[in-house]
């Protein structure tokens, strides 16, 4: 790989990449110093997850060997060429793979911003306990830094007492905790800010425990949490979708009508969107798009392996940069239901979860024509949407979606009034509801007919 190549590849926007240490961002530096004064003596370290190795050079430059490691060959391969030294060896490959985790083969770790991009650290951390009696670890503030699905890359953001329970299972005991404000900022003892900064001992058999994280006040600088979009608009590619384009195009622009607009699928493709859901794991649509190279789905991969995100989905692979894996467990106890049949339905229960006051859908429709081809799921789309509502959120949709029937009459979405007029009136407070009789029967024809469903008395179906 060449160094423009390489370069491309590293442009993802989670990691520092620089030719020099001074063109790395002050925070990520700090803590690579405040690791290195950490040992009174020249140490053996291992530098996890160490990018382009700007911070393994920190380390030896301050008299440490240090072995870093990374999964990225390009990252590794830019580290040779501009972070060079003596008494440091990088080397390309997972974390879980590399020889380097051989029983007491360093004085101590060091694993910085490497964490929360795990699934699951404890495997990572046992290891490394194996391999160095001491820790120097860092992680994303969840109390300052809230986490809420939006952070590329990220599995998660961790409270100082989640982090003392991981570290703790993995046989750590924590022995200091430090913090950084934000991102121009200094290692500081007891700060609670951005980034949390412990230093870990191997835990013994014994019955000592971890140094509990105290209660410190947030510092000054604190950053504060991303508010949820008031407004959501969520887009399928139904035929209610056209009414949407009209609206948005008479108003000047997406974000005229809502805060941001989130696509299912496809449509993210063919209209701009904030964020975007697509549950299929990529890897089986890879196999499907093999099979039929000029599908829509083949055609649908080729901007997904572009696109910046987040796309949401069940599985996060390396080779789609946007990919965010859904926050599964959350939001099911948030919402009370493991029910999810189609992505539509994921992205409902998403905002229910994070707190948006106003949902509105087009293009969610499934049922038109030819709907035999389409995505099941209107019943738990409506079941999420029931959820929405009861929590006093906001639904709005157009008038010829079949979601909720409203595209049919009044007459069959209230069923049983066969003998009165309808006629609804909000007045703000509650619904009044007014009923005026007639005596005008339905024939028997008509009445059976309610009942078979294959006549597809629905408007935008065609039998």
């Amino acid at each position: 790989m060449n160094m423009h190549a390489a370069q491309g590849e590293l442009a993802n926007g989670e990691r520092q990449v620089a030719p020099t240490i001074d063109g790395i961002r002050r925070d990520h530096t700090a803590r690579y110093e405040f690791a290195a004064k950490q040992f009174r003596e020249p140490s053996r370290l291992v530098d996890l997850a160490c990018g382009v190795g700007y911070g393994s050079a920190i380390l030896a430059d301050a008299g440490h060997t240090v072995v870093g490691i990374d999964r990225s060959h390009a990252a590794i391969e830019y580290g040779r060429a501009h972070f060079r030294r003596a008494k440091v060896a990088l080397r390309a490959g997972d974390v879980m793979e590399a020889e380097c985790f051989v029983p007491n083969s360093f004085d101590a770790a060091v694993c910085f911003e490497t964490i929360e991009h795990l699934a699951d650290p404890l495997p990572m951390l046992k290891a490394l306990r194996a391999a160095a009696p001491r820790l120097i670890a860092s992680v994303p503030n969840e109390t300052v830094f809230p986490h809420r699905g939006r952070i590329l890359h990220h599995y998660r953001h961790y409270t100082r007492a989640e982090f003392a329970e991981l570290l703790e299972s993995a046989g750590w005991r924590v022995t200091g905790w430090f913090g950084q404000v934000g991102p121009e900022s200094e290692v500081e003892p007891e700060i609670e800010g951005r980034t949390i900064v412990v230093t870990a001992s191997r835990a013994g058999k014994g019955k000592r425990k971890s140094l509990a994280p105290k209660p410190v006040a947030v510092a000054a600088e604190r950053l504060p949490a991303p508010p949820a979009p008031e407004h959501v608009v969520i887009l399928g590619l139904g035929p209610s979708l056209e009414a949407y384009v009209d609206l948005v195009k008479r108003l000047g622009g997406r974000h005229a009508l809502s805060d941001e607009v989130w696509g299912i699928n496809a449509v993210a493709g063919v209209i701009q969107c904030d964020r975007v859901f697509h549950m299929d794991d990529l890897r089986v649509q890879e196999v499907r798009a093999a099979a039929r190279p000029d599908s829509n789905i083949a055609r649908m991969l080729e901007w997904m392996r572009k696109h910046p995100g987040p796309i949401y989905t069940s599985q996060v692979h390396a080779d789609y940069p946007g990919l965010v894996a859904f926050p599964l467990e959350d939001v099911i106890n948030s919402c009370g239901w493991a029910y999810f049949n189609s992505t539509a339905a994921y992205a409902i229960a998403y905002a229910v979860h994070i707190g948006v006051k106003k949902i509105s859908i087009w293009g969610a429709d499934f049922t038109y024509a030819n709907s035999h081809q389409a995505e099941k799921g209107r019943a738990c789309v409506e079941f999420h949407l029931g959820i929405a509502a009861e929590r006093g959120i906001e639904i709005g949709f157009p008038s010829q979606t079949s979601l909720m029937d409203a595209n049919a009459p009044l007459t069959d979405r209230v069923y049983g009034y066969d003998l009165v007029d309808l006629s609804f009136e909000d007045t703000g407070e509650r619904h009044v509801v007014t009923m005026t009789p007639h005596d005008r029967l339905p024939t028997a024809d008509a009445i059976e007919a309610r009942y078979d469903h294959a006549k597809h008395p629905n408007p935008l179906v065609k039998g």
